[in-house]
C-alpha cells in the first residue's frame, strides 16, 4: 500500500510540474506620436488649394494577441499652426503586413471651433527595433460637420504624416 501511495504521489507531482497553465487572451498596447501637414481644399472657393494646418497626434492602440492584425486606436489631436485647436480621433487599423497598415475612422476637433468627419490613411513602418517603428504615410480627412466650416460646405485635407510607434 505504501508503494501505491508513493507511486500516486510521484504521478501527481509529475503532473503538476510538467503541466502548463492555460493562457487567456491578452491585450497588447502600443503608443504613437505623429506630425502631419499637407494641402486642404473645399469651401466656397473650392478652386483654391491652401496649406493644411499642421497637426500633432498622440495615440494609444489596443489589439488582442490572438488577432494581431485588427487594431483599435484612440488619439488626441492638436493643431499647432496657423492657430491652435484640440480634438480626438477613433480609428480601426488593419495590419496588411508587418510593415504596412491601413486605417479608417472619424476625427473631431472641439476647441475653439468644431470640425467633424471621416478619415482614412495608409502607414508604412520602418522597423528600428522589435518594439519601435518610424511611421510614414498619407492621410485623407473630410470635414462634413462643424462650426469652422466656411460657407456651410465640406472641407478636405490631404496630409503626409510622419512619426514613431512603440509597442508597450
Amino acid at each position: 500500500m505504501t508503494r501505491r501511495l508513493a507511486a500516486g504521489f510521484v504521478a501527481c507531482l509529475a503532473t503538476l510540474l510538467v503541466g502548463r497553465s492555460a493562457a487567456a487572451q491578452q491585450y497588447v498596447l502600443g503608443g504613437s506620436a505623429t506630425l502631419a501637414s499637407g494641402i486642404a481644399g473645399g469651401g466656397p472657393d473650392s478652386a483654391a488649394l491652401e496649406r493644411a494646418r499642421t497637426r500633432l497626434r498622440v495615440a494609444i492602440d489596443f489589439r488582442v494577441d490572438e488577432f494581431p492584425k485588427d487594431i483599435l486606436a484612440v488619439g488626441m489631436l492638436a493643431e499647432l499652426e496657423p492657430h491652435s485647436s484640440f480634438g480626438i480621433d477613433l480609428r480601426y487599423v488593419r495590419r496588411l503586413s508587418p510593415k504596412l497598415d491601413v486605417n479608417a475612422g472619424g476625427l473631431a476637433f472641439f476647441y475653439p471651433e468644431s470640425l467633424i468627419g471621416p478619415t482614412c490613411g495608409l502607414n508604412y513602418h520602418f522597423v528600428l527595433s522589435p518594439t519601435v517603428d518610424v511611421v510614414v504615410g498619407p492621410e485623407l480627412d473630410v470635414f462634413i460637420i462643424g462650426t469652422d466650416l466656411p460657407g456651410n460646405s465640406v472641407v478636405w485635407q490631404g496630409l503626409l504624416q510622419a512619426g514613431i510607434h512603440v509597442d508597450l
